[in-house]
């Protein structure tokens, strides 16, 4: 079983194209769908649950389309994630053994904290990712 969404993840990927575009202009629901690969009705879905988040917004018309409602400084991976999902955490199980529970809740804020960074750190992370490539012919 995952612990992130299909929703959340495909949330985060919508989230990362709207920035990159976002410092030009709007994006489309069309571009981000053929960047992520994901159709233009479930995407949509997604964008109103970050819009819903207050994490983006959107301007109809020829020139319209998707940008950040604030900066990416301000935008966490937890904001993203908790958009798609209203209870997000690692269980919705009813929990009844008070260890177990504890432990849940532990990790749970383990979860959140690991998530803290902003989305504008994605670039670090995307830069380190390709940091030891070296590919010799």
């Amino acid at each position: 079983m995952a612990l992130l969404s299909t929703k959340g993840v495909y949330g985060l990927m919508a989230i990362l194209e709207i920035a990159k575009a976002s410092e030009i202009s709007p994006i489309s629901i069309k571009e981000i769908s053929d960047r992520i690969l994901v159709s233009k009705n479930y995407l949509e879905q997604i964008l109103n649950g970050l819009r819903g988040a207050g994490l983006i917004e959107s301007i109809k018309g020829k020139n319209g389309g998707y940008f950040l409602a604030m900066s990416a400084d301000k935008i966490t991976f937890a904001d993203v994630f908790k958009s798609m999902e209203k209870d997000f955490k690692m269980t919705n199980l009813k929990i009844t053994n008070p260890n177990l529970e504890f432990f849940f809740k532990k990790y749970d804020e383990k979860l959140l904290n690991m998530l803290s960074a902003p989305i504008s750190k994605f670039e670090e992370y995307k830069e380190e990712s390709t940091k030891f490539l070296d590919f010799s012919i």
